[in-house]
This record gives C-alpha cells, structure tokens and sequence, in this order.
C-alpha cells in the first residue's frame, strides 16, 4: 500500500472517531483554547482557580503548562519532573517568576510498568516529599509518575485542610489509590479524556 494511501486511511479513521466522539472533539479544541491552563478537568481548573492563595505551599508531580499556572497563584511551589524535554521547556516557562521551582529528577523504573504502591528502596523521584516537614504544603499534585506511591507518601506532608490533587484516577478504583475515606472528596469531574480527583485532609485548616 502506497504512504499516500495509508495516510488517508489514517485520516479518515481520525475523522470517523471525532464523528463518533463529538465531546472528545469539543474537549481538544477546548485544550487547545486554554492551553496554557493545568490539563486537568476544566472543572478542576476552575476549582483550583477558586481555592489557591498566595500564602499556600505546594508540590507537583508532573510539570507543564500547570506549573506556571499553580506558580502565579501559589506562595511557592516546586514541581517535580522526570522528562528532560518538559524540564527544559518548564524551566523556560517559569524563568521570571522567582516563588518556583522545577526540579529534574529520572524515574528509576521502566515507563510502562505499571504504578505500585511500595518500593524499596523508594525512587528519588517520589522521596522528595521527604525534604518536606509533616503537615507543612498546602496543595500537592500527583500527575506524574509512581502515582500510587507519590499519593501514599504525599498526605503526611499536608496541612488540615490542604487539598490532594490526583489527575487520572480512573488508572485504578479509587480504593487502591490509598486515600483514607475519612478524607472528603471535595472536587471530582472528568472530561472525554481526563479525570479528575481532589481530597481535602480533614480537620480545621490553620
């Protein structure tokens, strides 16, 4: 088969799936709009929008087009990223704000293997929350890799009342994700593509 013939029939499958899937469509031209936005849920962003100051803390696992964002709202934040090309392409992004950090760090296991819960020893990349005393950050992110771990290792280190961002939670039901149902899920929606989770740590924030 010629290259030109495989070609149109890879577009007309595209095509046929965003026929098919009108909301997924929608939902890319929307990410495309906002592209410098979290690429989260839209309700999630819109959440967040709503619930982050200046005088919060935060870690994310996972850098992008979010890092810059979270910064602008955020007291100070550092951002953890095992991709050489996004570390770059961050850095670039967040240059002239001085309250951020973007931090490369490899992951230590195969890509596609997949999340687990406990490592040992533990990747650097999810020790870095070690760094951060108990209860000390405000809003933590997990949108990167070593999910599982990262959550279990992240809510120690939130304040009462700080909030627990997991971004495509449907990897796995909910329960294996190892967030205590005593925590009140405060915020979850989804789009065609992207899911989105946030738990608060109970208690009064201080």
């Amino acid at each position: 088969m010629a290259d030109c013939d495989r070609n149109m029939m890879s577009m007309r499958q595209r095509v046929m799936f965003y026929l098919r899937r009108p909301d997924y469509m929608r939902d890319r031209v929307r990410e495309l709009l906002h592209r410098h936005e979290p690429r989260i849920s839209p309700e999630a962003v819109r959440f967040c929008a709503a619930h982050l100051t200046r005088e919060q803390i935060g870690l994310e696992w996972g850098s992008g087009y979010s890092t810059r964002w979270y910064a602008e709202r955020l007291g100070k934040l550092l951002s953890i990223e095992f991709s050489p090309y996004w570390h770059t392409k961050v850095s670039e992004m967040i240059r002239h704000l001085e309250n951020v950090e973007c931090r490369f760090i490899p992951v230590e296991h195969p890509l596609d293997q997949p999340t687990r819960l406990n490592y040992n020893p533990l990747p650097q990349y999810v020790a870095v929350v070690t760094e951060f005393d108990d209860q000390s950050l405000d809003f933590i992110v997990v949108d990167g890799h070593y999910r599982q771990s990262c959550v279990k290792h992240a809510m120690a280190k939130l304040k009462k009342g700080g909030l627990l961002l997991l971004d495509d939670y449907w990897f796995l039901p909910l329960p294996e994700w190892g967030v205590p149902v005593s925590w009140p899920v405060v915020h979850k929606s989804s789009s065609s593509y992207k899911a989105t989770i946030i738990w608060r740590r109970p208690g009064a924030a201080v």
